[in-house]
């Protein structure tokens, strides 16, 4: 972590722009002191290097961690401005720091789930004088198992969903709906409960009359209120609680709104399972795979990681959340757990890479996506990408794109899906026929008997099968024996001049007897000429 002195606070574009809206807030509110740039300046810049996305995001423990990395910085000998001020350094910084505290609430820009009552007696508490400190390991940016992973096992490509279909997800979640409506109730705005520690919640007679008009109980009441606060349908002020942003943008119909409310909301609708619902969906996100609830608890057990039992019950409630999806026993990630995730990555900073939507995706973008892309990508993306366009017309740039000697996989993809959607066989004839990589693909087009691989073009289709089968360690299928033994000579010397990657592997098998010895003799034969 770099070091950053009094006076010598590096100011970046989003701190520049946070100090001068505070400063232009201060002078239109009137409500005391300005805040000082330099003293501002300095606490933003601590809070970014301690890992916060954005300016406005703070807890009481980050307020906590930032006094203490400020306590333990160096100063200048004669403080921020070169001369000492009545109360010292410290006092100037929390007069400040209430300042932001102060606009952050006014303004409804802080970002957290935060109790603004408990974030202001934090700053009040803080020990801002100078000394060694108790400094504390660094704490990585994101949750510590959920960066380990992300790292160890290297992000694939996202592909998201569009943001209606997220939203229409996100609406169907039965506990976001009932904090949407708790939001309606709340209306124009409630008092919040007094509370000495500075707690937010509905006052009494509130969280009753919220209760019968819901039709649940006033502890359902209590829930749904942290979820709408942690969804941002609800802000709250020193004494009040108000409509949130996300509220007014769901209303207005604003696309992915529903999306990201749902997404903001999600570890309150999960508190109960702590930190074992963000392993589980984790592990769902970076497999990209179905699981069993067995499997997921085997990956998340790593140090004193949750049980089978915690993550079941995690996945079931997940499930319920519309996070994830179930059947027979296994459990795959939603695309609304992929939103949450993507947006839980990137504002904790890591590179989390998120396709173009499907639709917009070039030939080249989605054959790539299906080769690095995880399974609950990659399962149908072809058809999904060629729904809606007329396959003769792009035909000619999908056998292009996997014209590459070793796009083995590409070519069975490309053709399988010519085949399902009927191109029209003769055209490509007449474009590939001879071509050294394609021709044998797009004979087997044709219908009736297909032709012998007895030449280069016609092995070369028969070799990425095989190259195939040896990738994933099956052998030859002893089925082409008795089709290839009376063309042996002829194909294992076509197999042999076509240049294919897979040739010297599939001719040390033919060697070996995989598919008798006829072709094990030919196969010396053709290697001892």
């Amino acid at each position: 972590m770099s070091t950053t002195t009094f006076g010598e606070a590096s100011t970046t574009q989003g701190i520049a722009s946070a100090v001068r809206s505070c400063l232009e807030w201060s002078g239109d509110a009137g409500t005391g002191p300005a805040p000082d740039p330099a003293a501002l300046a300095l606490l933003l810049t601590v809070h970014r290097e301690l890992g916060a996305p954005d300016p406005g995001d703070w807890t009481v423990d980050d307020v906590r961690e930032v006094a203490r990395e400020v306590r333990a910085r160096p100063r200048t000998p004669d403080g921020l401005h070169g001369a000492d001020r009545p109360g010292g350094d410290g006092e100037l910084l929390r007069s400040t720091w209430l300042a932001w505290c102060d606009h952050l609430v006014d303004r409804g820009g802080l970002l957290s789930d935060e109790s603004p009552r408990r974030l202001r007696a934090a700053v009040e508490e803080a020990d801002l004088a100078p000394g060694p400190g108790a400094r504390p390991a660094e704490v990585p940016v994101a949750a510590p198992l959920l960066a380990e992973r992300f790292e160890r096992e290297g992000p694939r490509p996202v592909a998201p969903a569009e943001p209606a279909d997220l939203d229409e997800a996100a609406r169907r979640c039965r506990t976001l709906a009932d904090a949407a409506r708790l939001t309606v109730w709340i209306d124009r705005g409630r008092v919040l409960r007094p509370d000495p520690e500075g707690r937010d919640a509905l006052c009494a007679e509130d969280v009753l009359a919220a209760a019968a008009h819901l039709e649940t109980s006033p502890a359902d009441i209590a829930h749904l209120f942290c979820v709408a606060r942690a969804g941002r349908l609800l802000r709250t002020t020193y004494t009040r609680v108000l409509t949130g942003d996300a509220a007014r943008a769901w209303s207005s119909g604003v696309p992915g709104a529903v999306a990201d409310a749902w997404a903001d909301a999600l570890p309150a609708m999960a508190a109960g399972h702590g930190t074992t619902a963000l392993l589980v969906l984790t592990d769902l996100f970076l497999s990209g795979r179905e699981r069993t609830p067995g499997e997921v608890a085997a990956s998340c057990s790593g140090r004193g990681g949750p049980g089978p039992d915690a993550v079941g019950a995690a996945l079931k409630l997940l499930s319920d959340l519309n996070a994830v999806h179930s059947g027979r026993g296994r459990f795959r990630i939603s695309r609304l757990g992929d939103h949450f995730m993507v947006r839980r990555l990137q504002g904790a900073g890591a590179d989390v890479r998120v396709t173009g939507a499907v639709a917009d995706m070039s030939v080249g973008e989605v054959l790539a996506l299906l080769e690095e892309g995880r399974p609950v990508d990659t399962d149908g993306l072809l058809e999904r990408w060629a729904r809606g366009r007329d396959i003769d017309t792009v035909a000619g740039d999908l056998l292009e794109a996997c014209a590459e000697p070793g796009a083995w996989h590409r070519r069975r993809r490309v053709f399988a899906l010519l085949v399902a959607r009927g191109a029209d066989p003769e055209a490509l004839l007449r474009a590939h026929l001879h071509h050294p990589v394609l021709g044998g693909w797009v004979r087997r087009l044709r219908s009736g008997p297909q032709e012998p691989p007895t030449s280069p073009v016609t092995a070369w289709a028969l070799l990425d099968d095989y190259a195939l089968l040896m990738e994933a360690g099956i052998p030859l299928p002893a089925g082409d024996r008795d089709r290839l033994v009376p063309h042996a000579a002829r194909f294992v010397r076509s197999v042999r001049s076509c240049g294919h990657p897979a040739a010297d592997g599939v001719l040390d098998r033919l060697t070996d007897g995989e598919l008798g010895l006829d072709l094990a003799r030919a196969a010396r034969r053709e290697r001892a000429d």
